[in-house]
């Protein structure tokens, strides 16, 4: 089982150069095709949008258009620059006007998609950000990269959160194209007091074994039961260096609406390494 293709998501903002080169990184160690959708911002968010009237709208309008095109070209440079001599294959893709559903089958025809942070560490109303609820359902892994991580900084020092959920072991099938190349992956069982989900007698050593199949450097931690799992997770990425942390997302989603497990809750909001997140 290997990476074979990914799908990145850009955005003018901070960030967006960073999250291209991670992708691209990412994309030469796996030898996986690179597809770059540039996403651009609606009208309707601009903040001072509805305040434009008579004169002033088609000033307005100039602007936005002119901004818009100038960071299309800014990192349309970036995405030709870091692909000219490649070792992979990789495309360029333009999203204008489209829905979130539409953004959505961008992540289903590839076998990972890249975003930014989650939403919930995002004061700016992005149309990623309001995307992010319609990828997640899109049954495809999300890899949510912090607006300041080093992107020379792809996985090799992975933490796993398991409960024994399906959303888990989801989230660990999809992640093996990734897992299998690292130097140390640490799976953890933090059991939540709210959560009755199925361990076994001896918790996590199953899936410990299983991965060990897959010729992944896996280290089991069992840790004691906890009313916010998700701060356990996160306190063993800390310890361990982690450069990613794979976890199940716990919820139910649709575009209105999307409630989330304690442990999603806590990681989504407080992460600061990225995050590869199955629904």
């Amino acid at each position: 089982m290997s990476l074979r293709d990914l799908v990145v998501f850009l955005e003018a903002g901070p960030g967006c150069s960073d999250r291209l080169a991670y992708a691209a990184a990412l994309a030469k160690r796996s030898q996986a095709h690179l597809i770059a959708t540039f996403v651009s911002e609606p009208l309707v968010l601009n903040p001072h949008a509805g305040f434009a009237i008579g004169a002033a709208l088609p000033d307005m309008l100039a602007t936005y258009r002119k901004r818009t095109a100038a960071a299309l070209e800014l990192i349309r440079a970036e995405f030709e620059q870091l692909t000219a001599r490649r070792s992979f294959t990789a495309e360029w893709r333009e999203s204008n006007n489209q829905t979130a559903e539409a953004l959505m089958l961008h992540a289903r025809h590839a076998d990972l998609a890249v975003l930014g942070p989650p939403a919930e560490q995002n004061n700016d109303i992005t149309m990623l950000g309001l995307s992010e609820r319609a990828v997640f359902e899109s049954g495809r892994p999300c890899l949510l990269v912090p607006t300041d991580w080093p992107w020379q900084r792809i996985p090799t020092r992975v933490v796993i959160g398991w409960n024994g959920g399906a959303e888990a072991t989801q989230a660990i099938a999809d992640a093996l194209p990734l897992l299998a190349a690292c130097e140390a992956v640490h799976l953890v069982v933090v059991p939540e007091a709210r959560t009755h989900a199925t361990y076994g007698e001896d918790p996590g050593a199953d899936m410990a074994a299983h991965l060990a199949r897959h010729d992944v450097p896996v280290v089991l931690e069992q840790c004691s039961g906890n009313d916010d799992a998700g701060a356990v997770l996160l306190e063993c990425c800390q310890a361990v260096d982690a450069d990613l942390l794979v976890m199940g997302a716990i919820g139910r989603s649709r575009i209105s609406e999307f409630v989330l497990g304690g442990a999603t809750r806590t990681v989504l909001a407080r992460a600061r390494l990225p995050l590869l997140v199955s629904h």
